[in-house]
């Protein structure tokens, strides 16, 4: 008896089965945009000069060099700018993760992207907000490299040395590092109290690197005047400005030449004096 009712109950829960609706299809993909755009913005408002250009591309973030569409925005110098870039959706692979690849530049200045921004597949949008900031230009990362190292001259050897002229008098030293002189500071009175010049002087393989000029009235004090000079390795001119009254300008190709070849006599003369190890 009771095989029979398992047996029933068994061929009714069958039954029951074949007339069970089908599962739900799974949903659709969404469709590819034929188009990605949107504005970019500055994180932090300045102004930008008419040279400003924007270089966009969408690119795969696995693969930047697979790049679904580029284009270059000239005059774009008055931020929010706008873009909008056609998209071949055929060219788009559902299954990878795309982004907007958004570079503002600015004379030497770059300005970055804060984050990301994915578009098309995985639900990302078609339309996005880009914020970029500025990135330090490579006269920027010079000085902030050469502040570094300058900052380790305590732990040094130091020497001195002084000399005179008809118009000036000179005091200087110089700090070592396994034998090799990496800064000189050097400070200038001219004579009939016309004011004082300071210089410092950091060298890389033995060519001068980074040199600060600081103006000032005789016997010191704040500088009224500051150049900043730096040559890269090959020696090209890389740091070159002058802030002085509030204004900043970019020093002669001749007055940084003039300034290498006495910071290049320093060289010398300290490293003559400099003590082998």
């Amino acid at each position: 008896m009771k095989t029979r009712i398992l047996t029933t109950l068994l061929g009714l829960g069958l039954l029951a089965g074949c007339n069970a609706p089908p599962p739900p299809a799974p949903p659709a993909a969404a469709p590819i945009a034929s188009s990605v755009s949107g504005t970019i913005v500055l994180r932090d408002p300045r102004e930008l000069s008419n040279q400003a250009r924007v270089e966009l591309k969408v690119i795969d973030v696995a693969q930047p060099a697979t790049i679904l569409a580029q284009t270059v925005i000239a005059n774009a110098s008055r931020p929010p700018i706008n873009f909008n870039l056609p998209i071949d959706p055929k060219q788009v692979d559902p299954k990878r993760t795309y982004a907007v690849d958004a570079v503002l530049i600015d004379g030497d200045r770059r300005y970055l992207p804060v984050l990301q921004s994915p578009v098309l597949t995985n639900k990302a949008p078609a339309r996005v907000e880009i914020t970029v900031a500025p990135e330090p230009t490579p006269a920027e990362k010079m000085f902030d490299e050469y502040k570094k190292a300058y900052a380790q001259i305590g732990s040094f050897k130091q020497i001195s040395g002084t000399s005179m002229n008809d118009t000036s008098s000179v005091a200087w030293d110089a700090f070592v590092s396994n034998g090799k002189v990496k800064v000189v500071r050097e400070i200038t009175d001219l004579d009939n109290d016309k004011g004082r010049v300071t210089l410092k002087m950091a060298f890389l393989t033995d060519k001068p690197w980074v040199v600060v000029k600081e103006e000032s009235a005789a016997g010191g004090g704040r500088p009224y005047a500051t150049t900043r000079l730096g040559w890269d390795d090959s020696g090209q001119l890389v740091l070159k400005e002058r802030m002085a009254s509030g204004q900043s300008s970019e020093v002669s190709a001749d007055d940084a030449t003039s300034v290498y070849a006495h910071a290049q006599q320093a060289f010398n003369t300290a490293q003559a004096r400099a003590p082998k190890k």
